[in-house]
């Protein structure tokens, strides 16, 4: 998985933006519809992770191909079950952020201002985090199948070509041969 520039900003820029702007109490408001939008991402990533390598005719492949298609399902899978851990701890958090902010604010000295911002702000990152994980799943669902069109295009030409080669093969060597009389003028 190659990490670029952007999934590092964005979810950074997502976590200073939280916590400069949102409190732990609108969080706490708005946890029901976000996690239920996070149990559909869920969910659409276990799916994705149960469908595995999707090929059960491995003769129309040759090695190489097979290798590539293997190691882009394997990079998709892996990426995908970090998504999911995320995921989770994401809604963990959703859930006990106001519980533990407020433990956490009863128990330092009440001119410590830093618990809101902190605990606003990591949600912030998980949240950004899996908007930018989501998008490189989809882009890597799109270029594998992309992979996937590419080598299923080859296998068909080379079965065809064979196909080829064995009819041509087979055939007589002998020119074909006009019929007897064929050509002399008939009246």
């Amino acid at each position: 998985m190659k990490i670029k520039l952007s999934h590092l900003l964005i979810p950074a820029l997502g976590a200073a933006t939280a916590a400069l702007t949102v409190s732990v109490g609108f969080w706490d408001n708005s946890k029901a519809a976000i996690l239920t939008a996070l149990s559909v991402i869920g969910a659409g990533v276990l799916v994705r992770l149960a469908r595995g390598l999707p090929f059960t005719n491995v003769d129309q492949f040759q090695l190489d191909e097979a290798r590539k298609i293997s190691a882009a399902v394997k990079q998709s899978i892996r990426a995908l079950r970090i998504l999911i851990f995320v995921i989770l701890i994401a809604m963990a958090s959703l859930v006990l952020v106001k519980g533990l902010a407020d433990a956490a604010i009863a128990a330092l000295p009440p001119d410590i201002q830093f618990v809101e911002p902190v605990a606003s702000g990591l949600i912030g990152l998980l949240l950004s985090y899996i908007f930018v994980r989501i998008t490189a799943v989809i882009q890597g669902d799109v270029a594998l199948v992309d992979l996937q069109s590419e080598f299923f295009v080859r296998a068909v030409e080379r079965k065809q070509g064979e196909r080829f080669e064995k009819a041509r093969n087979s055939a007589s060597d002998l020119p074909p041969a006009n019929p007897k009389g064929y050509g002399k003028v008939v009246q």
